[in-house]
């Protein structure tokens, strides 16, 4: 599964993470008995990660302006279509004070047999709460974190991730999750989030 094409985002830079993270989950998948293919496989990527840091370093792209407004994070480990180590997170759903994310979680990402990793369900759980408390206007950073796990979360299937900002108090902002395969809740959290001004963290104007 691969991002959608997002304009703002530079094409290559979301096509190379893309055939990135695709050579990740193959790489956990592949067979261990052909030792002369794996070091092979391991030669040609080294040629290619030569080739790439030969053609320069820059500072990661952070943001990107996006047409109709609003910025996306090119390089975010969670949704961002530059990084290999994102999952295919999209938004489908943003509302005043709620959003709604498809996700799909590969072989590279388990915990348990057949069952995604904890710690990756809490960061797509604090990444919803954060975007939501940022759909509602305040940004904020997450002060603590409570995930429960109801029941192992599978990947290789369609996750649902639903956040919402709950209530303000000052700058402490409350907010609660889901995350769901189809109709059943596999965690859920809540979330305080210290709300931050924007001439801290300002936002590109291009």
């Amino acid at each position: 599964m691969t991002f959608p094409v997002v304009d703002g985002v530079p094409p290559g830079r979301a096509l190379l993470g893309t055939r990135i993270r695709e050579l990740i989950e193959a790489s956990v998948r592949v067979r261990d008995d052909d030792e002369a293919g794996l070091a092979a496989a391991a030669r040609r990527v080294e040629a290619v990660t030569a080739a790439l840091r030969a053609a320069g370093e820059a500072p990661p792209l952070l943001l990107a302006a996006l047409e109709g407004g609003g910025h996306l994070s090119v390089n975010n480990p969670l949704e961002g279509p530059g990084n290999p180590l994102a999952p295919p997170l999209s938004w489908v759903a943003v509302g005043p004070d709620s959003v709604r994310a498809e996700v799909l979680l590969g072989a590279a990402h388990e915990g348990p047999p057949g069952r995604v990793h904890g710690g990756w369900v809490a960061a797509v759980l604090d990444h919803v709460l954060g975007r939501a408390t940022a759909a509602a206007g305040y940004p904020g950073m997450t002060a603590s974190l409570t995930v429960d796990y109801h029941r192992g979360t599978p990947y290789a299937v369609p996750l649902v991730a639903e956040g919402r900002l709950v209530r303000r108090d000052g700058r402490k902002l409350h907010a609660s999750g889901t995350l769901r395969a189809g109709d059943e809740v596999c965690a859920t959290a809540t979330a305080i989030l210290v709300h931050f001004s924007a001439d801290r963290f300002p936002v590109p104007t291009d």
